[in-house]
């Protein structure tokens, strides 16, 4: 017997989850909130992603994809290597500012944060990300120092480890009391500290 094709779109349930996810984190996003922001009943939430986290795995993955297509999408379409790496900062900085005056952060960070040290699967995901993110900026870093914006004798890899690093800081700090503009201050002196 064949089953009821779904009666919904995926994405934009797993857009809603992520929304639902990234206000409150995973603990506190009970399933009441999520068939609230879904619009679904429970039994068909359930059928189609399973469980709680493997429904915020699913959303957290699409997150992620999103965040590295916008970056691909700024690093294309910027003038010069370093532009592109502040594009992409600064993007971090603005889309982990939204949303005044509660701030949501970065899922990404969030999950790292509260997740990732005691999820196996989840710190998979998140490795995985991040591991990508590294090499792209350090292919992006590579470039910079090839067009003379950056300096040639530091180790790309190590740059753009101390550009993540300080992104994740700036991205988690702006959770609190730091506000955007000098959070973008702060990331135009770091970017102008690898040249």
């Amino acid at each position: 017997m064949v089953g009821r094709p779904r009666q919904f779109d995926e994405a934009e349930v797993l857009d809603a989850a992520i929304q639902a996810f990234w206000a409150k984190g995973y603990e506190a996003t009970s399933m009441a909130d999520l068939l609230e922001v879904t619009g679904l009943h429970k039994g068909s939430l359930y059928q189609a992603f399973g469980d709680k986290h493997t429904l915020f795995v699913a959303a957290l993955r699409r997150y992620l994809e999103g965040m590295r297509s916008r970056k691909n999408v700024l690093l294309r379409e910027t003038e010069s290597p370093l532009e592109g790496i502040r594009a992409v900062a600064h993007a971090l900085v603005d889309l982990a500012s939204e949303d005044e005056p509660i701030r949501k952060g970065c899922l990404a960070m969030n999950t790292l944060i509260e997740l990732a040290p005691h999820d196996p699967e989840v710190a998979e995901v998140m490795h995985s990300h991040l591991a990508e993110m590294r090499r792209s900026l350090t292919t992006q870093v590579a470039a910079a120092q090839e067009a003379g914006e950056v300096d040639a004798g530091k180790d790309p890899g190590a740059v753009a480890l101390m550009i993540m690093t300080f992104m994740a800081g700036l991205a988690t700090t702006l959770k609190g009391p730091m506000d955007e503009a000098t959070a973008h201050r702060l990331l135009d002196a770091q970017i102008e500290a690898i040249r």
